[in-house]
């Protein structure tokens, strides 16, 4: 009698595992194409130690994953064109891309890329290493998301604000006079379009 009922039980258990839909894949991180035209790279360096002198770079590019629910899985790899600074004058342009300065002709990127991301309440802390110069240093981001929207291709926005020495990339030039600070700070807004 027992073995009467264990045979249909057994069926039907098989008969439920067949059937029963797999489960559903854990869907990836969306990745995104950094749009240089709508990125910013500002930086602020205090010049004679009196005021805050403020330039940009004009090239970015890139691309970066985003997962707000899983940022351990996400990552960022943004790269600046050394020659593309901009302060306004050509002539002190022109210096910062000399030996000087980031000798862009040698060392032609400027590169972030991310090795771990964490979640702090509204912001994502990103480690990670920067290169330029010819020197490589660790470092965390702040990076904080300023919005989504949709203008040919879904948009996201994210803004980091962090400080560097300059000197720690062998950059050095009119330290020792206060000419310049060594401490730079950096404001990078990314705009990045949705990859299909």
């Amino acid at each position: 009698m027992k073995i009467l009922l264990v045979v249909p039980l057994a069926l039907a258990a098989l008969a439920a595992s067949r059937t029963a839909p797999a489960p559903a894949p854990t869907p990836a991180a969306d990745t995104w194409s950094v749009d240089g035209t709508h990125t910013s790279v500002l930086f602020r360096v205090k010049h004679a130690n009196a005021s805050n002198f403020y330039g940009m770079f004009k090239k970015a590019s890139g691309e970066f994953t985003f997962d707000a629910a899983k940022p351990e899985a996400c990552k960022v790899e943004l790269t600046i064109a050394a020659d593309s600074i901009d302060t306004r004058d050509t002539k002190r342009d022109d210096h910062l891309r000399n030996p000087d300065f980031f000798d862009a002709k040698q060392f032609p990127d400027i590169k972030f890329t991310s090795s771990k991301i964490v979640k702090k309440g509204d912001t994502f802390e990103v480690t990670g290493e920067l290169a330029m110069h010819g020197k490589k240093a660790a470092l965390t981001i702040p990076v904080t998301k300023t919005g989504e929207g949709e203008m040919q291709g879904k948009r996201l926005g994210l803004e980091a604000k962090f400080t560097i020495k300059r000197s720690d990339f062998g950059m050095s030039y009119g330290v020792a006079q206060k000419a310049l600070s060594d401490e730079i700070d950096l404001t990078i807004a990314i705009e990045g379009v949705q990859k299909k």
